[in-house]
């Protein structure tokens, strides 16, 4: 099973066997003496999943009332749409009753309706078993009253925290994250940007002057198209006074047949050996001639030019039915999935270089913080414009997500501080100087907490007072709590209002 975290209202949800709430017996004076509750709100997150369910009070006996189980999926914290809900409990004889919704009510919420035998405390776990998400969830008590009468009075409601429901949640890019202990080294800020790994980029370069005919590069690669090892670029035909390929490419043939000739003559000892050697040798260099121009075997008399590497095409310079120059550049072919993330530092904060053993960074247009411990090199000399020294590190993007000529933000970090409670650089908000966080203490419910901030290294940040571990912070989706909070007033006292 998963680890897990569970969060426990201490509200009782009001219940009675006809609806979810319902008046209290009448006290000696007449008056009525509270509502009755008995039911629970629990969230519970595993390394799966979110489950957060409410239920109403539970009496031995009575028919089940439906509860309201939502479960989200916490890979992209959307609502769970398919999937079978079991529900175990294992009542204090041992004996084990199940309830089961084959699939969600709507998205994200089952609504099975147990009913338990007898009163007692019944271990709960839930199941739930699709094909792309299964989880296995540990609740554990569930109270099962033996009579209506036994059930508890309702406290009076007290406002807590702002109001966020899964229905507001799911269709929003919202995410959360746990306060945990990390080394977070801090960091000195630096700007810079994205650069071609050199060994990742290549030209493709007319090694002959000639014509681009139309109809012999109808397929020849547009620019951003990705192209593989050895696939054809360019159809080159050679022309005249410099057909130098297609006069190799003749003379290679000749030689062939000559030197097939020579063997079966030495052979038969009709001529010198010697004469062998040199078909061979006359032969080896007209074909290491060919391979300078980069020309496969089976080219014929048209020169085609391959891909060198796999990549993308960044730049194309030529026209269909163009005629080169030997030399012309015609196409410049990257591989962005590896790229050199090249920090520039201050002359003044030089000091800042010795040490360094990772990065983080922020391209523009992105809030993702990405870190890299793939140092490269530290430059030798300041750039005399700049009067920085270049940093450089290697960054992997499988994704392509990552543009060559990117500005970025970054820092390098250096240093072995002693772990610290953190969370995500992007849980904490700047509302109006104040810089603040919203927890999550229930599955629909939030409190914003003012901060007090230690170091960070722009992936991580230090949280010295105002979270406590294991508690779990808003990184995505903190504006649309904070106008649900403007909308209901219900602030926690940790903050204030707007």
């Amino acid at each position: 099973m998963s680890a897990w975290t569970r969060s426990r209202a201490v509200v009782l949800i009001g219940t009675a066997l006809g609806g979810w709430a319902c008046g209290g017996e009448e006290a000696t004076d007449g008056q009525p003496a509270g509502e009755r509750g008995g039911g629970e709100a629990i969230t519970i997150w595993t390394e799966r999943t979110e489950l957060f369910f409410e239920h109403p009070a539970m009496v031995a006996g009575a028919p089940g009332e439906p509860w309201a189980i939502h479960l989200t999926d916490l890979a992209d914290f959307r609502a769970v749409t398919v999937g079978r809900l079991t529900l175990e409990f294992v009542g204090p004889d041992g004996q084990v009753h199940t309830a089961v919704a084959e699939a969600p009510a709507r998205a994200g919420v089952y609504n099975p309706a147990p009913s338990l035998p007898t009163p007692g405390m019944y271990n709960l776990t839930m199941r739930l078993e699709s094909e792309h998400l299964s989880d296995e969830i540990f609740v554990g008590p569930i109270q099962v009253f033996a009579a209506e009468a036994d059930l508890p009075v309702l406290p009076e409601a007290e406002s807590v925290g702002i109001a966020f429901l899964k229905e507001q949640q799911w269709p929003i890019d919202f995410a959360t994250a746990q306060a945990a202990a990390r080394v977070v080294a801090p960091g000195l800020e630096v700007t810079g940007s994205l650069a071609p790994v050199p060994g990742r980029t290549a030209q493709v370069t007319a090694p002959v002057e000639g014509i681009i005919r139309w109809e012999q590069n109808r397929d020849s690669p547009a620019e951003g198209a990705w192209v593989r090892q050895g696939q054809a670029l360019v159809r080159l035909a050679p022309v005249g006074g410099t057909d130098a390929y297609a006069s190799l490419k003749g003379r290679a043939e000749l030689l062939e047949r000559e030197v097939a000739r020579a063997e079966r003559l030495v052979a038969a000892e009709a001529i010198p050996a010697r004469r062998l050697e040199e078909a061979r040798l006359e032969l080896d260099i007209v074909r290491a001639q060919l391979a300078a121009l980069d020309a496969g075997e089976r080219d014929g008399f048209v020169l085609t030019l391959p891909a060198p590497l796999d990549g993308a095409v960044v730049e194309r310079r030529f026209v269909a039915g163009q005629r080169v120059d030997a030399g012309a550049h015609l196409l410049t072919l990257l591989d962005p999935r590896q790229l050199h993330l090249v920090l520039q530092v201050p002359a003044g904060d030089l000091h800042a270089v010795e040490g360094t053993s990772a990065a983080t960074f922020a391209a523009e247009g992105s809030g993702d913080v990405r870190r890299t411990t793939r140092l490269v090199t530290i430059g030798a000399a300041l750039d005399p414009r700049l009067r920085t020294v270049a940093v450089t590190f290697l960054v992997e993007n499988p994704d392509r997500t990552l543009r060559p000529g990117m500005l970025v933000t970054g820092r390098l970090l250096s240093g072995e501080p002693a772990p610290a409670l953190a969370v995500p650089a992007g849980a904490i908000v700047d509302e109006d100087g104040l810089m603040v966080a919203y927890v999550q203490i229930g599955g629909e419910t939030f409190e914003r907490r003012g901060v007090t901030l230690g170091a960070t290294d722009g992936e991580w940040i230090v949280v010295l007072d105002g979270i406590r571990p294991g508690e779990r912070v808003v990184t995505r989706g903190q504006y649309q709590i904070k106008l649900s909070s403007l909308n209901t007033s219900e602030l926690s006292d940790h903050g204030h209002p707007h």
